[in-house]
This record gives structure tokens, sequence and C-alpha cells, in this order.
């Protein structure tokens, strides 16, 4: 039996999917309020009990549609029982949303709770979600969080495979700058029934591990719901009257972790500076791959509409701030760790298809009209019919692709003029069945526009171009590369890098190389919305290859081929003076139990790849190596047997391969995808699963559904899909070759606005800030949530410590940095400001926040 110094704190928890197996509106009207109203009513009883409960969108549904049941919660909070944990808006992905999608259910979540109920929220509580990135304690931390728990860590398994256990339970767990939060990952689950063998098991291996006799116990009902039980809470008296049982107390959970806490000057925690990496679940970074794309898209169109937004203010422009926080909060409810994840059923995903094209249609006209409103004060007078006002949302000077609807511009046959009216190489096409102008745009500001002039053709006109198509051999050809095309397989059969003389893909294989994979469970256990079971491999056929553009702008290949039920069409695109080659995949899919990945074979020799990860970048080894005797920097660690079991990481924008000598490598951008995997010099990004949705068995049961798990029915995930992604060859590696910024570029396309000629008193070419040197990367500029001052973040992307250097188009008044909930309560220090430029030194890998007043 137990000893009576040991004491075991029992947290009563109720887990509440909020959309997976059941919709959206079961929650809202079933779930949430049966489960609070249980809770309330057992603790009115039980005047001992806690319970503790996070996800402020819950909170947020009891306020407005039962505002009984939120007035009793608000009772038990003030009394110190409910405790109110997570901080988060509700419990997230955190490995394929973007860095400030992570600070956004932060802010967002923990300024509901201090508002709500004055509470300052220190636990972050994601007990179910399917990994953890590595820079998320930094964000935590200057969210004003200390601590960390979760119960998933315990499924490092592939069902049906041996385990490979997660090390510990208790830990300090270090972001790449430093910070740390202390972690917890339960013994048991986050469902426990408090059962007496079960907790003394749990002590005793809590004991043996950590040498630490307090454990922290979650239990109650959960997934569905329901919450502690009268029985759970009877069995926990019987053993804190039992005097052989260990002490048992009804806890709330930062009272264990406060604990923890001070036995940890007394006892050294082991650190984990690292991701903390699921061994299982892989399949979620491509599962139900339009909520991954809808994600990203509205991601960006947020940002975008925040940022412009708040440069239009000085011009009369009204700051939509309620607009915005409803949009934010619909994308986080988004990112619950289900619904993004793709492991929820199909009237899940049609609330999100809903919820996705209202953030659109808002976002996209708070943006333009913040655009129109700066558009209408420059002074647009010049050449041709109309001003074409190029706008850069990016916070540095850059050279990219313009694409401009014809069905803007009242002209016939229109052509492109520069500030001098002088003629730019301009290319008419066709994309999605619309008439498009496109041209290159150089020296674009940053974070701010340039202007261009569209007037009528007056005739043929040649343009000077490196673009060259030769069709009769499907190359495609710019001053940076050659591009050669296989007519028997339609893949790139060499990609010529010329200013580095040197091939980029291995030349007996070539490059974008579709492959389909099986990807069937063995049994119905196996959760293939969840897991990876990949098999045979097979290259779909070939139809045909064909130069579909040839222009002074761009050529375009397109290849299509056929797999089963499905078509995919895969156009390879050069662009003129632009050192990366696009390609843009569309896949009309139709297939069950099959995995569809693009891969790449490099010409290169290493052991690792590094990918992007939400406000940062992470270093893993091919997961084929036996131990390589090489040490990787990011995290600073030598390979371990663990690192076979990522056969399939998540990444964001960018995933880049750098040769051992560091002098030459190749990066992968992607508009949509998170899935990849690194083996023997091949990179391979995953594109879409035919899998079916929901779960193969009763969640409380555990007996198999009626119909069959090899239903060919319309629970599996088919249609079609866009994907836009390119390889960027380069000399170095992927800091000197500004592989970050290039990604945001790839990611953040150049905006426009057709502007009638008029006076106004800003220039034809302007920026409003700008940021320095390249590895400082601005990704927010916003009204601050409670007052009128302009809120700016940026982060450190090299893994290096620099002095960022701000400039902006007016000297502000005074600048200050703060924590990421602008409360200024964890982070406040005020900067020296010199004229228009503010200089601050950022560490490695650090996220600062500045509140800029004018």
């Amino acid at each position: 039996m137990g000893e009576r110094e040991d004491e075991v704190y029992l947290v009563g928890y109720a887990h509440i999917d909020l959309s997976w197996l059941w919709p959206r509106s079961e929650t809202i009207h079933e779930i949430c309020p049966r489960t609070f109203s249980s809770v309330l009513n057992l603790m009115e009883t039980y005047p001992d009990l806690c319970f503790s409960f996070g996800s402020a969108q819950a909170y947020s549904w009891m306020e407005r549609y039962y505002p009984e049941i939120f007035r009793r919660i608000e009772r038990f909070v003030k009394e110190g029982r409910w405790e109110v944990v997570g901080g988060s808006w509700v419990e997230h992905n955190a490995n394929i949303i973007s860095g400030e999608s992570l600070v956004r259910q932060y802010l967002m979540g923990k300024r509901y709770f201090m508002e709500k109920f004055g509470v300052d929220v220190k636990v972050a509580w994601l007990p179910d979600c399917f990994g953890f990135c590595w820079t998320m304690p930094q964000i935590l931390k200057k969210c004003g969080i200390d601590y960390f728990m979760t119960a998933k860590l315990n499924w490092q398994i592939e069902r049906m495979k041996p385990p490979i256990p997660f090390p510990y339970h208790v830990f300090w767990w270090q972001s790449p700058d430093g910070s740390r939060v202390l972690a917890y990952q339960t013994v048991g689950g986050y469902n426990d029934r408090v059962v007496k063998e079960r907790i003394l098991a749990q002590l005793e291996k809590l004991k043996k591990l950590h040498k630490i006799g307090r454990l922290m116990v979650v239990f109650g009902h959960g997934d569905h719901g329901g919450g502690p039980t009268k029985d759970m809470v009877e069995r926990a008296l019987m053993m804190k009257k039992d005097p052989s049982f260990p002490k048992v107390r009804f806890s709330r959970a930062e009272e264990y972790f406060e604990e923890l806490k001070s036995l940890s000057k007394e006892k050294e925690y082991p650190v984990v500076n690292d991701e903390l990496y699921l061994k299982t679940h892989r399949g979620t970074f491509t599962t139900e791959a339009f909520v991954k794309r809808a994600n990203r898209r509205c991601e960006v169109l947020l940002l975008n509409a925040e940022k412009f937004s708040t440069l239009a203010r000085r011009f009369g422009f009204r700051y939509p701030q309620a607009e915005l926080v409803e949009c934010w909060k619909k994308l986080l409810f988004g990112q619950v760790h289900d619904q993004i994840d793709g492991t929820s059923i199909d009237e899940v995903y049609r609330d999100a298809a809903t919820d996705y094209a209202d953030i659109t249609h808002t976002a996209q006209r708070i943006l333009n009209s913040a655009l129109k409103t700066i558009s209408s004060h420059i002074d647009t007078a010049g050449e041709g019919e109309y001003a074409l006002v190029v706008f850069n949302p990016l916070a540095w000077e850059r050279n990219d692709i313009v694409k401009v609807s014809l069905s803007s511009i009242d002209i016939t046959n229109p052509c492109v003029l520069d500030l001098e009216g002088e003629s730019v190489p301009y290319q008419l096409v066709e994309e999605d069945g619309e008439q498009m102008l496109i041209f290159l745009a150089e020296d674009v500001p940053a974070l701010g526009y340039k202007l261009y002039y569209i007037a009528p053709a007056g005739g043929e006109r040649g343009f000077e171009t490196d673009i060259a198509v030769r069709e009769c051999e499907n190359i495609l050809e710019n001053r940076f590369f050659r591009v050669r095309i296989d007519p028997e397989t339609g893949c790139v059969a060499s990609l010529f890098d010329k200013r580095n003389d040197r091939e980029v893909f291995d030349g007996s294989r070539g490059g974008n190389i579709l492959e389909i994979y099986e990807d069937e469970p063995p049994t119905a256990w196996g959760e293939p919305a969840w897991n990876i079971y990949l098999g045979r491999r097979f290259e779909p056929e070939l139809v045909s290859v064909e130069v579909v553009e040839k222009g002074p702008v761009r050529g375009r290949v397109r290849i299509t081929k056929v797999f089963g039920k499905s078509k995919f069409t895969q156009d390879v695109i050069l662009y003129m003076n632009t050192p990366r080659v696009d390609f843009e995949l569309r896949i009309d899919w139709h297939e069950h139990h099959k995995f569809a990945k693009v891969s790449f074979p490099f010409n290169i020799s290493t052991y690792y790849a590094t990918y992007e990860i939400p406000y940062g970048a992470i270093q893993r080894f091919d997961h084929s190596l036996d131990d390589p005797a090489y040490e990787i920097s990011m995290p600073p660690r030598r390979w371990e047997k663990s690192d076979r079991a990522k056969f399939e990481v998540p990444a964001l924008q960018w995933v880049d391969v750098t040769d051992k000598t560091g002098e030459y490598g190749v990066s992968l951008f992607n508009d949509s995808k998170h899935g990849f995997s690194f083996e023997a010099n091949t990179l391979r990004m995953s594109l879409v699963r035919g899998q079916r949705r929901g779960y193969p068995f009763h969640v409380y049961t555990l007996r198999l559904l009626p119909d069959s798990w090899s239903d060919q029915s319309d629970n599996f995930i088919v249609g079609e899909h866009l994907v836009k992604y390119a390889v960027y060859p380069h000399r170095g590696d992927w800091r000197s070759a500004s592989t970050v910024r290039k990604a945001y570029e790839f990611n953040y396309p150049l905006l426009t606005v057709v502007e009638p000629h008029h006076e106004g008193e800003l220039p034809p070419s302007y920026s409003f800030i700008r940021v320095s040197p390249e590895n400082i990367v601005l990704t927010v500029v916003k009204k601050a949530e409670d007052s009128e001052e302009t809120v700016i973040r940026l982060y450190e992307a090299h893994n290096k410590d620099t002095k960022a250097v701000i400039h902006f188009d007016k000297a502000p008044s005074e600048m200050y940095e703060t924590d990421l909930m602008e409360w200024s309560k964890y982070i406040k220090e005020k900067l020296p400001v010199s004229g228009n430029h503010v200089q601050v030194p950022v560490a490695h890998s650090e996220i600062k926040t500045f509140i800029v007043k004018f």
C-alpha cells in the first residue's frame, strides 16, 4: 500500500471534444449543458469537490445560450472550486496552425477568462492534442502561462505495434529561445475512474521514474462530456479515510503544479529541449485536406486585413475590431484538434465550410476597403487609363508576380507601364476560367505599395525576357534554370541550376514524382483517419504532356495523369527573372484507402532536413538512418532511436534540404500542406488521403458500428483539391538563401487595386514599415486590444541573436515591448526612439511584441 507522506491530487475534469463525432450544435445544446449541470449539482452535494475545465469557446456558449449555468459556474469560480484552465479558445492543434494562430488562441482565451471571471490562467491544458511544436513554451510564457499538461504522449504507439514510450511524466519543456514551462504528462489518462489499484500503480510508476510521491489524477467521463460521477467521488472519500492509503485530496491543477515547482528546488527535473512529437496519428497532418487549405488561406487573409486596416486608420478608415475578432474566433474554433486534424464527421466539415466562407467574405471585404482607402490618398496621376496600385503585405522590399483580373479593367487589349511610362513585359492568361493580366513587379516597397499604369496596347510589342519555351522538347528556361519534362513519365527529368552549374534532382530519377500508396489498416481498430499504413507504391498513368503557355512572363507545361477513378493535372511553371520553379497540382480524388504524395529525390547528400514550425524552425534526422554519429543544431542533439519513428512529420510553409557542407541546398515551399517525410536524400510532401471519416466503433461500448468498415460509402474523403508548391534551389544553407522570407512571399502574394487618376498626398511609391536584417520577420500589425495604439509583432527566424531595426514612415512618439497578451504584465520595457527607426535586440528564435504610439 502507499505511504501516508505520499499524496494524490484528484482533479475533476470532463473532456469535451467540441466538434468530433457529433456536430457543434450537439455540443452547445446537449453535451455542455448536461455535463456542466451534472458537475455543478455534484459540487453542491460534495463541498470538497473541485473541477477543472478549459476551452473559452465552451464558456462563451454557456454565457450566450444558458446564462443560468454560466452564473452557477461564476459562483464556483469565485469560491475557488471550479478552476479555469487551458487559457486557449479551444484545445487546439499545436503543429499545423501558424505561430500567430497559436498566439491568438491564448490572446482570445485568456482575455475572455480575465474579463468574465477575473482569472489569470496559469495552466495550459491540452490533454488530447496530437503533438506539440518546439516553440510553444515561449508562446505560453509570454502569455503568462507557467505550466503545461497533456495526457497524449502516453500514446507513443501505432495500434498493434510495440510502443516507444515517452520517457518522462514531469519535466521542464524548453523552447529554442530558452523559455521553459513545467510540464506534466499524466501517468494515467484524462478520463480516470478513481480506482484504488490504478492510482497505486500510477503513484509507484511516478516514484520509480522521478522519485516524486505526488500524483495528479485527472478523473471524470469524457470525450462526449460527462465529468465526475457520484460513485467516483464516493470512492475518493473512502480512500481519504483509509489510513493505509496515501493522502488524498480534491485539488485544482494549479495547486499540483505549484507543489511540483516547490519540489523542483530539491529535485532536478529533466529538460526536454525539443518538440513533443507524438509517435502516432501522423495521418492527421494530411487527412481532410480542404480544411488545412482553408485554414492557411484564412490565416493569411486575416493578417493582411489587420495590417492594411491599421495603416488605413490615419486616412480616416474605421478599424473594424469587432468584425475581425469574430473572424478570429471562428478560425480559432476551426483549429480544435479533432476538426483541423481531419478526424471528425461530415457534418462537422459542412459547418466548417460555412465558417471559412464567412471569414473569407468578411476579411476580404475589410481588406478591400482598407486598400481602397489608402489608394484614394495616393497621387495616381500619370500614364494610361488606370493606375494600378501594387501592395506588398510583407515588411521587406520584393520582386514578385502580379495578377490582375481583366474584369476590373475596361480595356480590350491592355498593357502595363511603369512609373516612367515605359512598357513592362506582361502576358494575358486564363486562370480558373478568368482572363488575367500578369507581370513581374520589381522593387515593391516594404509593407507599402508601388504604382503601375494600365493602358491600351498600341499593337504588337516585343519584350526582352529571359523566358524560353521549347515545345518539341518540353523545356522551360529562364536565366536561373532549365527545366525538362520527360515525355514518357511526365516527371521533371532535369532541373539544371545555371548559377551553380549542377542538377538539382538525382539524375537517375528526376523530380516532382507523383506517387500513390496503399494506405489501409489491417483491421477497423487501425483508426485510418488518424494513422498511416503505407503499403505498395503505384505511379499514375501518363495521359499527356503539353505546353499550354508560352509568353514573356511565364511558360507552363501541363502533365495529365490518371489513377483509378482519379485525375491529376500537374502544371510546371517558370516565371521571368524568378529563381524558383512553381508547380500547380489539381487533383480530382476518388480513391479509398490510398495516399498521394509527391517526391523530390535531390542531388544532395545529408543527414537531416529543416522544417518550418510555428514561429520557428526545427531540424529532424532522415528517419531511415542508423546512428550517423552526427549532431544537429536545432535542437542541439545526437541521433536517437526514436528518430526512426519520425517517418511522417509536420511543417508549415517550407522545408529545406541542404548538403552536409552547407554549400548548396533546395527549399520546398507550399501553400496548404503539412505532412512530410525525408529519407535517403528524398523529400516527400503528402498531398491527399482517401480515408473514411469518423471512428470505426462506438466510442463508449467499443463495439464495431453496424456498417462494414470496408463499405465504399460516402464517408470516404473525396473531391477536388488544388495544391501550389515551388522548388527553390540555392547556394549556401536556408539562412543565407532567405528561405523564410521567400516562403512568406509564396504564401502572401502581392495585392492590387485598380484606381482612377487623381491627386493625393501620398507619393507613387511608399513604405509604411520596414524591418531588417534578413532574419527578422514582421508578422503582425494591428490595433491594440485595449487602446488606439498600434501593435506590431516580429520574430527572429535564423536562431541567432541579432539587433532588429524597425523603420517607420513617421516617427513614433513612444514605443515599448509588451507581452503577447498586450497586458504589459509579464513584459514591459520602454524603448529609445530615434527619429523614424528603432533598434531593439532580439535573442535567437525570440518572438517580440511592441506597442507603438504615434
